[in-house]
């Protein structure tokens, strides 16, 4: 095993049991998976956590805050691709109303119907595409 590949961590006591002894390393504390947070304890449990890492119920307040701060984060960039998505549709909209007036004042109505029309089919086609899509 080279010096560079991860060394396998040991298993973690149950989230209900305190470490077993006050220098255990820190890796006893950490959540099974990164998207999991453990609840937090009651007050006796709470206490006991107090004894053996004093610092342990501010570290599990700040992983708490940390995936809050993450979550508000993916719902912001959830609601910025929307709008623009949003913008894209009424961008291309208005290009093909424009394409169509430009057309009619050219007197090249016929030759402008099929790309029109092809336009906004793939553009209705995208978006139902992005609104339907699973995952």
């Amino acid at each position: 095993m080279s010096e560079y590949e991860a060394t396998p961590l040991p298993p973690s006591p149950p989230p209900s049991a305190p470490a077993p002894e006050a220098g255990a390393e820190q890796s006893a504390f950490m959540p099974r998976s990164a998207g999991s947070v453990p609840p937090f304890p009651n007050a006796d449990e709470a206490s006991k956590w107090n004894g053996i890492e004093a610092d342990h119920l501010a570290w599990r307040r700040q992983l708490v805050e940390r995936q809050l701060r993450q979550e508000r984060l993916d719902q912001w960039m959830g609601y910025g691709f929307r709008l623009l998505e949003y913008l894209i549709v009424i961008g291309f909209g208005l290009a093909f109303v424009w394409l169509g007036f430009h057309a009619v004042d050219r007197e090249a109505s016929l030759q402008a119907v099929p790309l029109i029309s092809g336009g906004v089919a793939g553009l209705a086609g995208a978006v139902l595409a992005v609104r339907n899509r699973r995952g």
